[in-house]
């Protein structure tokens, strides 16, 4: 391990030698990132070398089977931004990565709230720590016993660097390829490397690298110790037991006619009022009964808290489960009515990602109730839920959003199938280079029904997407990315004409 070896090294020794792993961590960066079009595979390949770089040099304190899940998140999370460098698997592969350092070092040092902070906290002390151990080290330089003066040793490189220069003139004078080599690396072209902006790049490579190559455990606040009545203290008449229990008679009241009136008209059949269609029915309620749905589950945690009114009444829990199978299908009413209100105007991005947060907070009413039936821990549902949410925004890294919102809008709109919405051409467009598969599909399925092609055609819109992804070196590769451009290699025309459009062209 490069841990052991700068152990025994003076403080200054050991200061360069991280600081030379700062640097080639730096120049990595320099390589791979810096005046770059784009980031892709280069973003996997240098957070890998950050988490290899992190375990080589800082003493690993983990369990084996915590080493194994670590990596194996890291690694997953990898994955996922090599499918597509988004947001999201950004977030979640720097999260991985912080994660990774933290929990390597430490082991299983406190839950996981807790580690997720003090991980995060990395990408802020940098400055304030690179700092610190470079006067830490000069300090503790002075104060150890100077047999060896710097300037001995500064003389002892004078002979090996000179005889080195010497013999290398004389190779250049007699080797052509070692004097094209010698010409490389004339300074004068250093030079013309360096600016402003790449020494500030480099310099903030280096402070966010530091934590990763000096890991240590901040200094955590002292907790305060809470008096021991106040475990026991009653929540007074605001959210004590009869104040609770009204609360569910009236909420489940309320509720059950939201759900009789969405059973009738949504899954029944029943004619709406005069002037009101089921599409404005359906968007006007999806997203205000989704927050409904969350608030109810943040008033059932309250209702069944440890020590709380569910403790001192035998007809809480059961109303708090009638509660939650409510909100449940309140949920469900959600998802329906979105889907309704897409039947009528067509998918869009947001749409889609409504009903999956909708479905995950259906997984989560689910675990509360799994939690009051079976007595778990809020532990237990704290874990699970973060467990349900980093999996499923997991999975949404891997989902090609612009595509499967083009491919659905284009086999149901009324151009392709003969009925539904009529296809947005503009918002088909603003999808991106990921929804020409769709467009081109569209096409084809335009002409077969109706013996020409669209009236409006959007072919700049193919021929830049092209263009920009034949540009791209492998840095900025992205398993997507390449699944398109050989979409575009198997396809390089689009959607052929038909033999009527053909002849009529003649």
């Amino acid at each position: 391990m490069i841990e052991t070896s700068l152990s025994s090294r003076t403080p200054i020794q050991w200061l360069a030698c991280r600081l030379a792993l700062a640097a080639s961590a730096a120049a990595l960066a320099d390589w791979l990132f810096f005046d770059r079009a784009g980031v892709g595979l280069s973003l996997a390949l240098f957070l890998g070398a950050v988490g290899l770089l992190t375990i080589l040099v800082n003493p690993i304190r983990a369990s084996r089977q915590l080493r194994i899940a670590a990596a194996a998140a890291l690694i997953l999370a990898l994955l996922a931004v090599m499918e597509n460098v988004s947001w999201l698997s950004f977030l979640l592969v720097i999260g991985a990565t912080l994660m990774f350092a933290q929990v390597m070092t430490f082991g299983d040092s406190g839950v996981w709230p807790s580690q997720l902070r003090r991980a995060c906290n990395l990408l802020f002390v940098g400055p304030f720590w690179l700092i610190g151990d470079i006067l830490r080290a000069r300090r503790l330089s002075r104060s150890r016993s100077r047999t060896v003066q710097p300037a001995g040793t500064l003389v002892a490189w004078i002979a090996p660097i000179g005889l080195f220069l010497v013999f290398l003139s004389l190779f250049a004078t007699a080797n052509p390829v070692i004097e094209d080599w010698v010409g490389l690396l004339d300074p004068r072209r250093g030079f013309e490397l360096v600016s402003p902006i790449r020494i500030l790049f480099w310099l903030m490579i280096a402070c966010l690298i530091w934590p990763f190559i000096h890991l240590r455990r901040p200094l955590e606040p002292a907790q305060r110790k809470a008096p021991a009545s106040a475990s026991q203290k009653d929540d007074g008449a605001l959210l004590g037991a009869d104040a609770v229990l009204r609360s569910l008679f009236l909420f489940n009241a309320l509720f059950a006619v939201q759900t009789s009136l969405d059973t009738a008209y949504l899954w029944g059949g029943l004619a709406l009022p005069h002037g009101l269609t089921y599409a404005a029915y359906a968007h006007r309620g999806a997203y205000p009964l989704l927050a409904t749905a969350v608030l109810a589950a943040g008033f059932a945690l309250v209702a069944m808290r440890p020590g709380g009114p569910a403790e001192r009444s035998r007809y809480i829990k059961p109303l708090v489960l009638i509660f939650v199978a409510q909100n449940v299908m309140l949920v469900l009413s959600s998802m329906f009515r979105t889907a309704l209100y897409v039947d009528a105007y067509s998918f869009s991005e947001l749409r889609l990602a409504a009903m999956i947060w909708m479905g995950l907070v259906a997984v989560g009413l689910m675990l509360i109730t799994i939690q009051i039936a079976a007595r778990k821990s809020n532990k237990w549902l704290l874990d699970a839920n973060a467990l349900a949410a980093v999996a499923t925004l997991y999975l949404c890294c891997f989902l090609n959003f612009p595509h499967l919102v083009a491919t659905y809008n284009v086999t149901h709109c009324a151009e392709t199938s003969g009925a539904g919405p009529a296809l947005d051409i503009d918002y088909l467009v603003s999808l991106g280079p990921q929804a020409i598969p769709a467009y081109d599909r569209y096409v084809r399925l335009y002409a077969e029904r109706t013996g020409r092609r669209p009236p409006r055609e959007e072919k700049f819109a193919r021929a830049s997407a092209r263009a920009a992804i034949a540009d791209i070196d492998w840095r900025s590769w992205t398993f997507r990315g390449w699944r398109l451009k050989r979409y575009f290699d198997t396809n390089p025309q689009g959607a052929a004409p038909t033999s009527s459009d053909a002849s009529g062209n003649r």
